[in-house]
């Protein structure tokens, strides 16, 4: 009969419980969560909040949208604009203008707001979402200023 330590191991069946709760006990620090998203150079992704960038872009996407969806932009700059109509801003039309025209800055800022605030661990259809709503407001606010001077007298 041998005394040695392997011997007396206890050979009984464990639960993959037990077993898990024993890796975890012997893992180190590095494996896993915040450690191993150091060690490999990623941030760890952090909940937005609610004035996030994610929430200042998806404003800004809505505010472009409302600009899109319900002022007659687009209809008056080629109607109005391209016709070569001089002098034919009425009420209506410069209404629809102004509208348009603060609904676009409006989106600008609000995406412009979102990159700002953006971070490493901004989740990256954010950051695109913001930057696309920034050019597009930023064109369809020179197509505002530019309707708004071929048309008035």
């Amino acid at each position: 009969m041998s005394t040695s330590s392997e011997d007396t191991k206890d050979t009984t069946p464990t639960s993959k419980a037990s077993e898990a709760t024993e890796d975890a006990e012997t893992r180190t620090p590095v494996e896993g969560g915040a450690g191993e998203a150091f060690v490999s150079g990623v941030p760890e992704p952090r909940p937005a909040g609610l004035f996030g960038p994610e929430t200042f872009s998806v404003a800004g996407l809505l505010l472009l949208a409302t600009t899109l969806l319900s002022t007659e932009l687009v209809a008056i700059f080629n109607q109005h604009t391209l016709t070569g109509a001089q002098g034919t801003l009425s009420a209506a039309v410069q209404g629809q203008l102004t509208g348009a025209g603060l609904f676009s800055a409006l989106a600008v800022v609000s995406a412009a707001v979102a990159l700002l605030r953006a971070a490493p661990t901004t989740r990256p259809w954010a950051r695109h979402l913001a930057a696309a709503t920034v050019i597009v407001g930023l064109l369809l606010v020179l197509l505002t200023v530019t309707s708004y001077v071929l048309l008035s007298p």
